[in-house]
């Protein structure tokens, strides 16, 4: 199906609605992917449905069959907009208690929504989160972010855009000129509801020790946090995979059965 934002964009989207169900759970992909690409949030969908939860992968604008420009339209600020496009979609259809799922720099942008917005998050899961948008892009920590975002404005004022990874995904300059003003670690000290982490310690794009860093410093209550250990970023080989798809799906089973 089709959703249409406020500022102009459509949104390509795969709901499932559970008949007489108020529940639902977003699925937030990462940079340069997909909604068909988190295998994590594929399979837990059909095991979430079977639990009486309503479902909605979307591809963010400038990404798989949505519309707009990753050069140009590409952004924190644009993404932001899209998931409250999303969850408002949901709660038009009588969806009054929402989880989101968030991976990768998804994973930053739900953290931003969600701690911004926590009366329509009641719950919220991020894998390999980008949480640090300077030690992820502006300023790299991991061997993977430094060969594609080391000195990034000097290319992008080469070329006009940046590549990244082997799709040769096109960003332009916005979407870096935000993330100085976008810090999803300090807006999750906000956040006051239900919260779990899940990382790979041989995570190569996001690091482990990042994210580490991050979760101890925020408020202890209702917070929780996995390194799987020999998983990679995205964790997308066994037994890893099927690992992350049971954690998500009995935490959000966990949390809608509890009502504080």
């Amino acid at each position: 199906m089709k959703i249409k934002t406020s500022d102009g964009f459509v949104l390509d989207a795969v709901f499932n609605r559970i008949s007489n169900s108020s529940k639902g759970i977003v699925f937030a992909h990462g940079m340069t992917v997909d909604k068909d690409d988190e295998g994590i949030f594929v399979r837990a969908e059909p095991k979430l449905n079977r639990l009486d939860f309503s479902t909605l992968r979307f591809d963010f604008r400038a990404h798989g069959k949505s519309s707009g420009n990753s050069i140009t339209d590409f952004t924190i600020s644009g993404e932001l907009t899209d998931l409250d496009t999303v969850i408002s979609f949901m709660e038009k259809k009588g969806i009054n208690w929402v989880g989101l799922a968030g991976a990768s720099f998804g994973g930053g942008i739900a953290a931003l929504y969600a701690s911004n917005n926590p009366q329509r998050v009641q719950a919220l899961f991020l894998a390999n989160p980008a949480v640090d948008f300077e030690k992820g892009f502006l300023k790299p920590t991991t061997r993977w972010a430094m060969k594609h975002f080391a000195n990034l404005y000097s290319r992008i004022q080469h070329k006009g855009f940046i590549e990244i990874a082997s799709r040769k995904f096109k960003v332009g300059k916005k979407l870096f000129d935000e993330m100085k003003d976008y810090h999803p670690c300090e807006s999750l000290q906000k956040y006051p509801n239900r919260l779990m982490v899940v990382h790979g310690d041989r995570d190569d794009k996001v690091a482990c020790k990042d994210v580490v860093e991050c979760f101890r410093s925020l408020p202890k209550e209702k917070k929780e946090l996995e390194i799987i250990k020999g998983a990679e970023h995205g964790f997308h080989s066994e037994p890893y995979e099927t690992q992350v798809v049971e954690m998500i799906v009995g935490f959000f089973n966990k949390s809608a059965s509890h009502k504080d």
